[in-house]
């Protein structure tokens, strides 16, 4: 859907209204090599011109590699090493590194981990992955003048920014320019932001939508927390200038797991056939002689997501009728966020 009055009109059909997003890490060719930006100011206007007129309406404008809108957010463990191996060979660095100044903070830098020395194999002989200091650290690498002109850009033409996969530094100054114009249309799409800055999203009218991921505390990562201690932390910051309503990212990407099942599935299980939020009785999927529980295969395709969201009313417990409303009014709530950005 190109604009939120096709959205509403299509949902209003009962049908699956969809819209356009970008998510890739050297838009419009804006590579860096060497501190060098590889475009210019007429290269991101004519890339965002073309972009809106193939329908998409959101951006994210930094993914994995530092580029020459700004820096990205780290990813960690195996995947940081393989991600950050991939910045020096198109960048011609590896992240680069500070202390955090403030709350929020990148993800935890990776270093050399089991599983990830066949990886190092790919860089050139003598170069080998960087030792970073301990505790807390952010990338260097901020908001560029080219940044600044993308965001601004998506500005005049009504488009929603994406602050995921964006360093600490690159966001707040993101923010700080949507801040000084007022700008709602800004929103974390799948928990590639630090927590802390949903509250300047929620501020200016933005939306916020969590990691599909587990939805209790994993068994072998008790300290991470699940999706509904992170929906209830975020709650917390909203705003109630605005409707308020909440979402999920499945980034189903074959680097991103799905929710396994709740630590007690077992002693309280979701009981199949399920009354789903809007009246709809649903029963377990099946596929040829396969038949999916939830309870035991977790999100094991895109089919389960109803159960998935069914399972939070159990999960959130005497908050589960709240975490329920919240989830069927986020629709409601990304399509007002849309519009005040297109008016």
């Amino acid at each position: 859907m190109s604009s939120p009055e096709q959205a509403r009109q299509v949902a209003a059909d009962g049908k699956l209204a969809v819209t356009l997003g970008v998510e890739v890490s050297e838009p419009f060719g804006c590579s860096v090599r060497n501190g060098i930006p590889q475009c210019t100011e007429d290269d991101i206007d004519r890339g965002l011109d073309e972009l809106y007129d193939l329908g998409v309406r959101q951006m994210i404008v930094t993914h994995k590699f530092d580029n020459a809108l700004g820096g990205a957010r780290f990813d960690g463990g195996v995947t940081g090493v393989a991600v950050n191996i991939g910045n020096y060979l198109g960048t011609g660095e590896f992240w680069q590194s500070e202390p955090c100044t403030g709350v929020a903070e990148d993800n935890v830098l990776p270093t050399k981990v089991d599983g990830a020395q066949n990886l190092l194999a790919v860089l050139p002989p003598g170069v080998t992955l960087p030792v970073y200091p301990s505790g807390p650290q952010c990338n260097s690498h901020g908001l560029t003048d080219l940044g600044a002109y993308t965001i601004r850009g998506l500005m005049d033409r009504g488009m929603i920014v994406d602050i995921d996969h964006m360093s600490v530094k690159t966001a707040e100054a993101a923010l700080d320019i949507l801040e000084a114009a007022n700008y709602s249309g800004v929103v974390s799409s799948h928990s590639w932001s630090d927590p802390s800055l949903y509250k300047r999203i929620y501020a200016l009218g933005g939306f916020v939508a969590l990691y599909a991921g587990q939805l209790d505390a994993s068994d072998d990562k008790p300290e991470e927390r699940g999706f509904i201690d992170q929906w209830r932390d975020a709650r917390a910051m909203r705003s109630e200038n605005y409707y308020f309503g909440f979402g999920y990212g499945a980034d189903t990407n074959g680097f991103g797991p799905q929710a396994a099942p709740r630590g007690d599935a077992a002693e309280n299980p979701l009981q199949y056939p399920y009354t789903a939020f809007d009246g709809t009785v649903m029963d377990q999927q099946r596929a040829g002689t396969r038949v999916f529980d939830v309870n035991t295969d977790g999100v094991a395709q895109y089919g389960m997501i109803p159960d998935w969201i069914a399972d939070m009313r159990i999960a959130a417990g005497a908050d589960g009728d709240t975490i329920i409303e919240d989830m069927s009014r986020g629709a409601e709530a990304y399509l007002q966020m849309w519009e005040r950005a297109r008016n």
